[in-house]
């Protein structure tokens, strides 16, 4: 039996970031529901943002957002992993001060940039969609940090990211997000550990997991799961840690539920 589906979004269930939810998702998380399985939205995105693209099923679905700082149900904060303020501001810094690097401060409600250039605005506003307050010091934030982010638009690469985790990588927990995404946040926070806080708190094991995900930053959820599905065209690395493929996340559930519940 299962009781508990954790999907992550880009690259899962969304190949472009920008794209709707497809409305068959709500349908199969409505009958997941009735029978007492829990769906949780897991992704770095910033809660708000999946809140919103989640609107037909928002009180339905738990959520597990900035990779694992961020975890809500019924809203109610089961938890919430803040960074030191100090270290949190020294990497921010180090990523405002390097060109062509643009520089995301999630806190719980907001996620704060100070923008180098235009297109960086249009695409946090328009594409991710996130709540977004600009701001041009570090003391207008007002809130916990809970992930700082850095982004690349031309696309990550090793000597990049060596550059940041040269002073960093033994401070923070770190993961490629995306293409052009690299995460910090708290030491051993990340989308697993947040599962098994979770599975610990609402008496879930992992034999009554599903997990689906296709980047780095899903290999631990991936770990932590019986039914665990790496997307067909994820990284051969993530691959390795799941126990199946999954080529479309909606079909894959709807197979589940057959499987379990029996067709209606």
């Amino acid at each position: 039996m299962i009781k508990l589906i954790t999907c992550d979004i880009d690259g899962t269930l969304l190949k472009n970031y920008a794209d709707p939810i497809e409305p068959e998702l709500f349908d199969i998380i409505e009958k997941f529901y009735e029978k007492g399985v829990l769906f949780f939205a897991t992704s770095g995105r910033q809660l708000y943002n999946l809140q919103k693209i989640f609107e037909p099923v928002k009180d339905k679905i738990g959520y597990i957002a900035e990779n694992g700082a961020i975890i809500l149900y019924k809203d109610k904060m089961l938890y919430k992993s803040a960074i030191d303020y100090k270290l949190a501001l020294s990497l921010s810094q180090k990523i405002l001060d390097k060109e062509n690097v643009e520089l995301f401060i999630c806190g719980e409600n907001t996620t704060y940039v100070m923008p180098k250039c235009e297109d960086f605005h249009k695409l946090v506003g328009n594409e991710v969609q996130n709540h977004i307050t600009v701001i041009k010091s570090f003391d207008e934030i007002d809130q916990d940090i809970v992930k700082v982010s850095l982004f690349y638009e031309n696309g990550l690469n090793e000597e990049l990211i060596n550059y940041f985790i040269e002073d960093f990588g033994d401070k923070f927990q770190h993961t490629v997000s995306g293409h052009t995404w690299y995460d910090f946040m708290n030491i051993n926070t990340h989308k697993g550990n947040a599962i098994k806080l979770l599975q610990n708190t609402i008496n879930v094991t992992s034999e009554e997991t599903v997990a689906f995900g296709d980047n780095f930053n899903d290999i631990e959820m991936l770990s932590d799961a019986k039914y665990s599905y790496a997307m067909e065209d994820a990284h051969e690395d993530v691959k390795k840690v799941a126990n199946y493929t999954c080529k479309n996340v909606i079909k894959t559930l709807n197979e589940l539920y057959n499987k379990f519940f029996g067709e209606e």
